[in-house]
């Protein structure tokens, strides 16, 4: 498979249909197609269904679309990896995360990089920790910021200074809002807004696993997030309690929000992880040791 013909199989995925793609590439709808056709016959399946009007990835052209992400996004940072000269930090830093008031440690880092090293440009990828790893695991990152992820061993990591505190946003009436902290009895049987990477299904994981015991069996777990602005909107409207960090989301004062930390505290521990012995540009070392500093 050519760069250029997955190139154009993005292209279609994201407009489709073959016109608007074709125009998009600055070529004739023939052309395009003929490449899309030569494509299906070199990996022997269709990719798309036809439509009057459109095309839609068939589910092996959903598999393809996902793996030619990672392909094209990885052949571009390398081609930009050799596109400054030896003697000047330039190029790209990718660093994937989830939602965490550490980032403002990383972004100091970034800051006082950028004044040394003003050519090198920084690009941040917000996901949940499963979908960090596998960028890392695939090069699409170059490191990534994760909260208690039980495999950092497998990984050369970086142990940050701060850690970060649960808590429940809820809705400023709550009856709650009027406790200065929260207990593991205090959420039983009410609905509750989970992050989806602390909830298995059987009940609560990791250190809010721990911290709520024995009543992890009695909770009302009607919704789970990934990130943390669309399930304030679930909160706002009354859906349930929602656990989160503190710090992501602006509670109190004017808002309608209310935050209250969880006790016994609940913590998670903060590291930067990267992969053992992988190939890194200058850029992504330099970087990488001013953290360690």
């Amino acid at each position: 498979m050519e760069i250029r013909a997955l190139r154009y199989y993005l292209a279609v995925c994201e407009y489709g249909t073959m016109s608007r793609a074709a125009e998009a590439l600055h070529m004739t709808q023939p052309a395009l197609s003929r490449q899309i056709a030569a494509l299906e016959r070199e990996l022997g399946c269709e990719l798309f269904e036809r439509h009057s009007r459109s095309v839609t990835p068939t589910e092996k052209g959903r598999y393809l679309r996902r793996r030619t992400q990672e392909i094209v996004g990885l052949a571009d940072q390398t081609a930009a990896d050799f596109t400054h000269d030896e003697g000047i930090v330039a190029g790209d830093i990718h660093i994937g995360a989830g939602e965490s008031v550490a980032m403002r440690q990383i972004a100091r880092h970034i800051a006082q990089f950028r004044t040394r090293y003003p050519q090198v440009r920084f690009h941040l990828h917000s996901a949940i920790a499963t979908d960090s790893i596998e960028r890392l695991e695939h090069g699409l990152d170059d490191l990534v910021v994760l909260m208690s992820h039980p495999d950092n061993d497998r990984y050369e990591h970086l142990r940050l200074q701060p850690t970060d505190a649960w808590g429940i946003i809820m809705q400023a009436g709550d009856p709650l809002a009027e406790q200065e902290v929260i207990g593991p009895a205090d959420l039983a049987d009410a609905p509750l807004i989970m992050p989806g990477r602390s909830w298995s299904g059987d009940g609560p994981t990791g250190p809010l696993g721990a911290w709520f015991g024995e009543h992890g069996r009695e909770l009302d777990v009607v919704a789970t997030y990934n990130l943390s602005f669309n399930a304030t909107m679930l909160v706002r409207e009354g859906v349930g309690r929602m656990i989160s960090f503190e710090g992501l989301t602006e509670t109190g004062g004017n808002t309608d929000l209310e935050f209250r930390l969880l006790y016994p505290p609940a913590v998670s521990i903060i590291d930067v992880v990267w992969k053992r012995n992988a190939p890194r540009s200058r850029a992504v070392q330099l970087f990488l040791d001013s953290l360690q500093a």
